[in-house]
């Protein structure tokens, strides 16, 4: 019993019951996100095939002056505004091997393992023949002060001749890593977590060989081509929670194979993808095997592709910077991409003859314009009628309208076959729509219109328009299949040139 009591009351919750709850609800998917695709960056085939960096002092951490990493990314980070981070994604052109991968040695890891003089360990693998066993046994790692040592020491037992080989693997930003690996390559080969041998003392956890000591597994992998090693670098995206919207690559890439296999991979997802060439063919009329010519002749509005005569530069990465960094929240912030600059990108000098060249096979490039104008043009994609800012804006406002009229359904008991239902349908529509004219994407449309005394009538920016009713079938009901919604844009679109004629009266 309380030292302190106090006077006895009855409890509210005897007349008032209140239940406490939040609803669920959808977020956006961020579509500033943007990987640049590389060969070679000294990644692992597993989910850490691609990382996101925030600023170029982080990608300095891993990847030096002068490497394609480097120059791909100092284009974006040059750019402003620009989003907050961006991403480099490894493709495999190869198949890879298995791999048993050790954390990163401290000095306090190295000394438990220096004082092992007789240190043993089974690994059961399979090259595609069934399981097998490499017994190491005697293994001395006494006065071991490095990974290399340590790897020397392995590789002895193993022998020249065998199916595994012990590697130091630097990882970017030098993290030396003992590896064991398979000395052939593919889907079919796999290696096992050290065990205990029947002698000696077992020192695969101290090796961090197994899952106790951090180990990373990977099994063979067989390369399939650029569409699947996009979908890789998707799908390891997704681990760390993110989403690839935009797509560049590294200068080696810059192969017509391969850009016209991503091209297909795009055309089938919410992206944006910049493919650029250093191909002289783009500058001639009488080549069709270049990859704008190839591309644009596909109507693939995913694409934009670029012309520049330099590998080193990536005019491609620093315009998607731009372009994916309009915040849609904010009044009139969409952006064209024609007459925009690229910081710390150099200009191509071209002839008027071969522009129209570039021009007739949907290239965009970065030109010198007048006395000292320095401007991207055109901005289109590689299907006419279809520009860059369009295609990002509209996959924007079809994720905001999505999660928006989604959430209705999330955050009602539920959405009743009425006219009542019908507005908690309608209203996340106008709402999206008129977001959309507030940013700049919609506006009203002016159009002629003779029986208006002005000689023009208004076409609103959105209009939303509700299936009634009364038109459902009995099944569309029964499989509560709601009324359509129709809605109507006009896009505000841009002006990218102007004709002006000047009369001069003496």
């Amino acid at each position: 019993m309380p030292y302190v009591t106090a006077d006895r009351s009855l409890p509210r919750s005897l007349d008032v019951q209140i239940s406490l709850s939040r609803p669920q609800a959808e977020t956006r998917t961020n579509l500033t996100v943007m990987c640049i695709a590389c060969e070679s960056l000294g990644f692992l085939h597993n989910s850490s095939r691609i990382r996101f960096y925030s600023t170029i002092e982080a990608v300095e951490d891993d990847f030096a002056p002068g490497t394609e990493a480097h120059f791909a990314a100092s284009a974006f980070f040059s750019q402003s505004p620009r989003p907050v981070k961006m991403a480099l994604g490894e493709i495999f052109l190869d198949d890879q091997p298995a791999m048993l991968v050790a954390p990163a040695y401290t000095a306090a890891m190295i000394a438990l393992i220096e004082v092992v003089t007789n240190g043993s360990m089974d690994i059961v693998y399979d090259i595609g023949a069934g399981s097998q066993t490499l017994n190491l046994t005697g293994l001395d790692f006494s006065d071991v002060t490095t990974v290399a040592q340590i790897v020397q020491i392995i590789n002895d037992a193993i022998g020249s001749d065998g199916d595994l080989e012990c590697v130091v693997k630097t990882l970017p930003g030098g993290s030396s890593r003992l590896v064991i690996e398979s000395t052939t390559a593919g889907d079919d080969i796999t290696i096992s977590s050290p065990v205990a041998a029947t002698s000696g003392t077992f020192v695969g956890t101290l090796l961090g060989l197994t899952t106790a000591g951090s180990v990373t597994s990977l099994n063979g992998y067989t390369s399939l081509g650029i569409a699947d090693e996009l979908s890789s670098i998707l799908n390891a995206a997704a681990t760390a929670d993110e989403f690839i919207y935009g797509w560049c690559f590294g200068a080696s890439l810059r192969v017509v194979e391969y850009q016209t296999a991503a091209a297909v991979w795009a055309l089938a997802r919410t992206a944006v993808m910049s493919l650029c060439t250093n191909s002289a063919d783009a500058l001639d009329s009488e080549i069709d095997t270049d990859i704008g010519s190839v591309v644009y002749a596909t109507d693939n509005k995913r694409i934009e592709l670029r012309y520049h005569d330099n590998a080193q530069q990536y005019p491609d990465v620093s315009m998607m910077a731009y372009m994916l960094s309009v915040n849609y929240q904010l009044k009139d912030s969409t952006v064209t991409s024609k007459f925009k600059q690229l910081p710390g990108v150099s200009t191509v000098q071209l002839t008027e003859t071969e522009w129209i060249i570039l021009q007739s096979k949907g290239y965009n490039t970065y030109t010198a314009i007048g006395n000292d104008a320095r401007t991207n043009r055109d901005g289109n994609m590689a299907s006419p009628g279809w520009w860059y800012d369009t295609v990002v804006n509209l996959d924007n406002f079809v994720e905001d309208l999505s999660v928006n009229v989604f959430n209705v359904f999330l955050r009602n008991k539920k959405v009743p076959y009425t006219r009542v239902g019908q507005q908690l349908l309608a209203d996340p529509c106008r709402d999206t729509g008129f977001q959309y004219v507030y940013n700049g994407t919609f506006a009203d449309r002016e159009e002629t219109d003779i029986t208006k005394k002005t000689g023009f009538s208004i076409t609103p920016a959105v209009q939303v328009l509700p299936t009634p009713i009364a038109n459902m079938s009995v099944a569309d009901r029964a499989e509560r299949i709601g009324p359509p919604v129709e809605m109507i844009c006009q896009e505000a679109g841009a002006i990218h040139s102007v004709a002006i004629n000047v009369e001069v009266v003496s």
